[in-house]
C-alpha cells in the first residue's frame, strides 16, 4: 500500500519552498504532490520516496504531518476504476494525477475499494 503524507503549511509566500528545501536537504524526492488552499492553511499532500524519514523530518521541523493508506492507480482507467466504485458504493475523497500516467486516489472505504477493483480486474500499484 502506497502511504501519502498531508503536510499542513500556513498559505503564505516561502512556506512550500521551506517544505520542499527540507525534504531535499535530508535527501527525500517527492513522487506525487497535490495542494489545496483551506483558509490560512494549505494542505500539501504528496507521496514521497522514504515516508518513514519524511516524517521524522518533518516532525522534527514542527511540521503538523499526517499519513493516509491511498490507491495509485492508471489515469488510462479511471473509467473503469469510477464504474467499479459507484457499482460497490464507494466515494472518493479527492484524487490526483503523478507521474507515469498513474493516479492517487483516497476513498472512504480502503478496503472495500480494493475488493471492487480486484473484482474489476484492476491493476492497484504498491509504489509510484
Amino acid at each position: 500500500m502506497v502511504r501519502q503524507l498531508s503536510v499542513f503549511l500556513e498559505n503564505r509566500p516561502g512556506r512550500l519552498a521551506n517544505l520542499v528545501e527540507l525534504m531535499a536537504s535530508n535527501g527525500i524526492g517527492f513522487k506525487a504532490m497535490s495542494i489545496a488552499e483551506a483558509g490560512n492553511y494549505g494542505i500539501v499532500r504528496c507521496v514521497v520516496d522514504n515516508d518513514e524519514k519524511a516524517i521524522a523530518v518533518m516532525r522534527d521541523a514542527n511540521m503538523a504531518v499526517n499519513v493516509t493508506d491511498i490507491l495509485v492507480m492508471d489515469f488510462a482507467n479511471i473509467k473503469a476504476v469510477v464504474n467499479a466504485f459507484e457499482e460497490s458504493g464507494i466515494n472518493i475523497d479527492y484524487a490526483y494525477t503523478a507521474d507515469d500516467g498513474k493516479i492517487v486516489i483516497k476513498v472512504n472505504d480502503l478496503q472495500s475499494a480494493l475488493n471492487a477493483v480486484k473484482g474489476a480486474k484492476l491493476k492497484v500499484y504498491a509504489n509510484i
